[in-house]
C-alpha cells in the first residue's frame, strides 16, 4: 500500500513537471520597422520572420510590427537599445549608434556590389559587428542591402560635381554624409524619409539621394524631373538585435535566428539587382530622365571626405575598410 501511495505520487509530480514544461512561456521576440511592405528594410524584416517562424516556432514567440506602427527609426534605435524591442533592420541612420558605421559615407569606397558584400560577409562585417556590439549593445544578425545610391532632383541631371552646387538635397541625419555633399557643392537637408516625397513636390527640396528601390518605394521618382546613376555610396542594412535578449537565447535558437538573417539579407540582394535592372527603364517611361556621369572627376572632389571620415573611424580602421573593400 506504502509502494503504491509512493508510485501514484511519483506519477503525479512528473505529471506536474511535464504540466510546468509544456505551459512555459515561448521567448518573446518583438520586430520593429518604420517602412511598409516592399521597401527593402521590410522586405528584410519580413523574410527573417517568415523564416524564423518556420525554423523556431516552438521557442519564439514573433511579433512584427512594420510601417512605423512602433515609431520611426530613431525611436527603434532607441527601443532596441533599452530592449522594448528585439530586432530591428538599420539603414544609414546607424551611424548615430556608432560612428564606425561612418564608413560608408565615404564617397566611391566600394566599384561594385560583389565588394561591398564580400567585404561585409568578411573581416569588415566583424569590425562592425564587433564595433557595434561594444558601442552601442546591439547583436549584428547580418548585413542586407539597401544598395548604391542614386541622386534625382528637378533643377538639372547632374553630369559634373560643379551641378550639385546649391542643389538642396535630402540626406539621412548621417554628419558625415553632410560633409560628403557640403564638400560637393550642394545644400544637404536632413529630413525624415517619411516626409521626402510631399517636400519634393512643394519644392522645399530640389532633390533627394537614395538606392532607386527606395526612390520606387517611396514614389519619388513621381515628383522628380532627372535621375543620376552617381553610385555615390553603397549602403547596407544592419539587421541588429539587442545583445541582452541574443545572449538569453541558447545555441540551437542563436543558430535559427543567424540562419534565418541570412535569408533576410539575401532577399535584399535579391531584391537590388532587379531594383537596378528594372527600373531604370521604368523611371524613363514615366518620363524621368536618367542619366550615367563619369565618376572621376567626382571622386577627386570628394577626396577630403575620406580624410575626415579616417579622423572619426580611426586612420586604421579605415585602411582595414579600404583593403576589404578593393
Amino acid at each position: 500500500m506504502q509502494f503504491n501511495k509512493l508510485k501514484l505520487a511519483a506519477v503525479t509530480a512528473v505529471a506536474i513537471l511535464a504540466g510546468v514544461t509544456a505551459g512555459q512561456a515561448q521567448t518573446s521576440l518583438k520586430l520593429a520597422v518604420e517602412t511598409t511592405p516592399g521597401d527593402p528594410l521590410n522586405v528584410m524584416l519580413t523574410a527573417f520572420k517568415n523564416d524564423l517562424a518556420e525554423k523556431a516556432a516552438d521557442d519564439l514567440d514573433i511579433e512584427f510590427f512594420e510601417a512605423g506602427a512602433m515609431g520611426d527609426e530613431g525611436a527603434l534605435m532607441e527601443m532596441i537599445r533599452a530592449n522594448q524591442v528585439q530586432v530591428v533592420p538599420l539603414g544609414s541612420d546607424i551611424v548615430q549608434l556608432d560612428d564606425k558605421f561612418a564608413v560608408f559615407d565615404a564617397p566611391f569606397l566600394f566599384s561594385d556590389k560583389e565588394s561591398a558584400r564580400k567585404a561585409l560577409d568578411g573581416e569588415l562585417g566583424d569590425m562592425l559587428a564587433a564595433s557595434l556590439r561594444e558601442e552601442a549593445g546591439l547583436q549584428v544578425l547580418a548585413f542586407g542591402e539597401l544598395g548604391f545610391r542614386a541622386i534625382s532632383n528637378n533643377v538639372r541631371p547632374i553630369e559634373t560635381p560643379e551641378d550639385l552646387n546649391g542643389l538642396k538635397l535630402r540626406t539621412p541625419g548621417s554628419e558625415t554624409r553632410i560633409l560628403a555633399f557640403k564638400t560637393l557643392g550642394a545644400a544637404p537637408t536632413p529630413m525624415n524619409l517619411g516626409e521626402v516625397y510631399v517636400a519634393l513636390r512643394q519644392g522645399v527640396l530640389d532633390g533627394q539621394e537614395n538606392p532607386l528601390s527606395v526612390v520606387k518605394e517611396f514614389s519619388l521618382f513621381e515628383v522628380q524631373k532627372y535621375i543620376s546613376l552617381t553610385n555615390h555610396v553603397y549602403s547596407p542594412i544592419t539587421l541588429a538585435m539587442n545583445a541582452e535578449a541574443w545572449d538569453s537565447l541558447d545555441k540551437e535558437t542563436q543558430e535559427k535566428v543567424l540562419a534565418a538573417a541570412e535569408a533576410g539579407a539575401q532577399k535584399t540582394r535579391e531584391l537590388s539587382d532587379e531594383s537596378d535592372a528594372n527600373l531604370v527603364g521604368e523611371f524613363e517611361a514615366a518620363g524621368v530622365k536618367v542619366n550615367k556621369p563619369e565618376i572621376a572627376p567626382f571622386r577627386e572632389a570628394a577626396a577630403p571626405v575620406h580624410a575626415a571620415i579616417a579622423k572619426i573611424v580611426g586612420e586604421d580602421f579605415m585602411t582595414k575598410a579600404k583593403e576589404a573593400a578593393e
